[in-house]
């Protein structure tokens, strides 16, 4: 069973009524969000996504073997 709640001045306040009988074990997995306020799941699906979008991007020049290691060659 999985329950949800939020943490509210040290105690886990649950979303719902659940009746769990005293005594009860449980284990509490602390979900934490970034700067967007997205967990670490779906920020990981966000960042997946504009991979995504960004490899869709068509390739121009696709007979072009310009490589990145030759900048150098090609700059000084």
């Amino acid at each position: 069973m999985t329950i949800q709640g939020t943490i509210r001045d040290g105690l886990v306040v649950l979303d719902e009524a659940v009746h769990v009988p005293d005594g009860t074990r449980v284990s509490v997995f602390v979900q934490t969000l970034n700067q967007r306020g997205l967990s670490v799941e779906e920020e990981v699906a966000r960042q997946k996504a504009a991979l995504a979008e960004l490899l869709a991007i068509p390739d121009e020049n696709p007979n072009d073997d310009f490589r990145a290691e030759d900048k150098d060659q090609v700059l000084y």
